[in-house]
């Protein structure tokens, strides 16, 4: 093996241990504040100072290393909290309670938007009987980037009704979403129970540049009981301990597959989540009478959503979607 190639791998490693150590000190550490920056910066620029100052590379390598496991001990010591300054559209968490075939849910949300930021909270309880679930459909949310959606599941109750899960990011006040602090210990997730038009409404009407896809999703009325048992106990897990969101390990997509009846995916799309309806329906989850391009003209939700009424908007969408996938 060539002389170069382990002081290489060395640099190599240093520099993505260091760009991920500034990340940390700047949101973990300084909290993003203009000072926090200076140490972030710093840190980097000592880094590579040292490195070019200091041979052999092995010696400031086994340095950084050693800082870098005195740091990394004082960052996963960082623990979630349920007892943060939360935004009010997700200060209240859900809890589930089950007896035998029925499952109640507590604090559903159901808000009335006048706009994103300015709306009524509204909370009910709701009663749902395992043996009524015999149908879930999936809205696919985008905004314009084809690497990135946000995917829900809908529930179909039948006579109980329907109810949406969306696993999200719990805010806290003055928060935004952003990919890059969500790979360091900014914000918890949540489990969010929801009434359909309130989750729909809240992007396609509220929200800028938000699309909805509602597609069927395709499974066994046993596969669909043991989702929604899933979902249900990871309601009460979040209720009970809280825990972190992550951009990559824990977020909307990846936190599904984690749930124990969830099959492990191994497939990029599931990172790349923009593309998890192609690899959905390549699947047979998704319904494969149409051609995949057909399929998703004739879901989108925007105009139906936001012109729909609110007694009977689940099943007002779902009529006008038919009647456009039959060219009526």
């Amino acid at each position: 093996m060539p002389e170069w190639i382990a002081p290489a791998l060395m640099v190599v490693t240093a520099g993505v241990v260091t760009v991920w150590m500034a990340g940390a000190i700047y949101f973990d550490v300084g909290r993003g504040a203009g000072w926090g920056r200076l140490l972030a910066a710093g840190w980097a620029v000592g880094v590579a100072t040292l490195f070019a100052v200091w041979q052999p590379v092995w010696q400031p390598f086994v340095l950084m290393v050693g800082v870098a496991a005195v740091f990394l001990g004082w960052w996963f010591r960082q623990k979630p909290s349920h007892d943060r300054d939360w935004d009010p559209s997700v200060a209240v968490l859900q809890r589930a309670v089950r007896d035998g075939d029925a499952v109640t849910i507590e604090n559903v949300r159901n808000f009335e938007y006048r706009s994103l930021w300015d709306f009524t909270p509204r909370y009910e309880t709701r009663a749902f009987r395992l043996g009524n679930l015999t149908a879930a459909d999936v809205v696919f949310f985008t905004w314009g980037s084809p690497w990135m959606s946000h995917p829900v599941l809908v529930f179909d109750f039948g006579p109980d009704g329907r109810v949406c899960v969306s696993i999200e990011v719990r805010y806290r006040k003055g928060q935004t979403y952003s990919i890059l602090s969500s790979f360091y210990r900014q914000q918890e997730l949540i489990f969010l129970v929801a009434d359909e038009r309130h989750v729909i409404l809240r992007r396609t009407r509220h929200s800028r540049n938000q699309e909805a896809y509602l597609c069927r999703f395709r499974a066994s009325p046993d596969e669909l009981r043991a989702v929604f048992l899933d979902y249900v106990g990871a309601v009460n897990g979040l209720y009970e301990t809280p825990r972190w969101y992550h951009g990559l390990c824990a977020n909307c997509t990846t936190s599904f597959y984690r749930l124990p009846n969830s099959r492990c995916r191994c497939d990029w799309r599931v990172l790349a989540n923009g593309w998890l309806d192609r690899a959905l329906y390549e699947d047979g989850r998704l319904d494969r009478t149409l051609p995949f391009p057909e399929l998703r003209r004739t879901a989108y939700l925007n105009e139906v959503a936001n012109g729909a009424p609110e007694d009977g908007f689940g099943d007002h969408i779902r009529r006008e979607l038919e009647r456009r996938r039959h060219g009526r």
